[in-house]
């Protein structure tokens, strides 16, 4: 959304409302903070869009501007709600961006009385809106509506680091970001651990999940530039899945954009799923089965081979832009 704003203030008047503590001066970004809330939807949907909407409504209701297009993104969602407000008060065109499924979410263990009630409201958002954006199709066949335009995420193509020669000493392995607490991180742990020449650097929230050891290095989360620092100096970017067909990561693309070799280990079936469908054109990328054999053989692999050249522009958000701009012009 950030990358959204900065190309769409370039040709159009474009006002964003977050409830994300902002540190910039730029008047059209406004910051909603959400209120408390204690009612019965808070206890049946664990959603942090619930305490945003009235504070959101009442912003609107407040500033009284007619725009042409709304354009609110998710998750959480449950700020969606706000659509039939938009389309009571105002002459606007809405556009709903799920960038996760909402409503029968796999990685979450929802009963069948709380997919009914996501449902419920998931439909409450789409009887208002006027198009619907999603990441991949997996996502798209949890949506019921005709108007869904796939937008993945995708590399901001105006990042640069300063150039630095990768060590031949030893060879640096690293992940960035969420690593689901459900993966069996056991034969990872163990092999890394017997790799002296290999060094395992993780930036993220769950450090937990990993062994700390000579040959790992985990560290909380970092800015986005020393991020990016990080993964144009390593080896190997590794990707861990459990196998869910919709998942994917914004981080694989971060990866692509620097033409990383990308190990991705899953604990279902290699290449399958939105990740296969971002990479399957990809030469540099190699998948493992959850095992020591596996992740071993696969590792190696990578480690003999040199990057192949490849034009990632595809993966870029200017591209996925592009199919935003085509929404709003038609």
């Amino acid at each position: 959304m950030t990358y959204w704003f900065k190309r769409l203030k370039e040709n159009h008047d474009v006002v964003v409302y977050t409830a994300i503590p902002q540190t910039t001066n730029d008047s059209r970004i406004k910051y909603i903070q959400p209120e408390e809330v204690n009612n019965v939807l808070s206890k049946f949907v664990k959603d942090e869009g619930v305490r945003w909407l009235n504070p959101l409504k009442k912003e609107l209701s407040n500033e009284k501007i007619n725009y042409d297009y709304v354009i609110i993104s998710g998750g959480p969602f449950m700020h969606m709600l706000i659509t039939q407000f938009i389309k009571k008060n105002y002459d606007a065109k809405i556009i709903l961006d799920f960038r996760d499924p909402f409503y029968a979410n796999p990685r979450f263990a929802s009963s069948f009385i709380k997919d009914k009630i996501k449902l419920y409201f998931q439909n409450m958002f789409l009887k208002y809106a006027d198009k619907v954006i999603t990441v991949n199709n997996y996502c798209a066949d949890l949506i019921d509506f005709t108007d869904i335009t796939i937008i993945d995420n995708g590399f901001d193509e105006n990042i640069s680091v300063e150039q630095e020669k990768l060590s031949v000493e030893k060879k640096k392995l690293i992940t960035i970001g969420r690593v689901d607490s459900d993966f069996e991180m056991l034969y990872f742990n163990q092999l890394i651990s017997s790799q002296s020449e290999l060094h395992f650097y993780y930036y993220g929230k769950n450090i937990e999940t990993f062994v700390d050891s000579k040959s790992q290095h985990l560290h909380h989360p970092i800015d986005y530039d020393k991020v990016l620092k990080e993964i144009f100096t390593s080896d190997i970017c590794i990707l861990f899945t459990t196998g869910e067909p919709f998942e994917s990561t914004t981080k694989i693309f971060d990866y692509l954009a620097f033409n990383k070799k990308i190990l991705i280990i899953t604990d279902g079936k290699p290449e399958t799923g939105s990740l296969h469908n971002i990479t399957k054109d990809y030469p540099n990328v190699r998948w493992a089965e959850n095992n020591l054999e596996d992740i071993g053989q696969k590792l190696n692999e990578l480690l003999k081979t040199k990057p192949i050249p490849f034009d990632t522009a595809i993966y870029s958000r200017a591209y996925g832009f592009e199919k935003l701009l085509k929404l709003i012009e038609e």
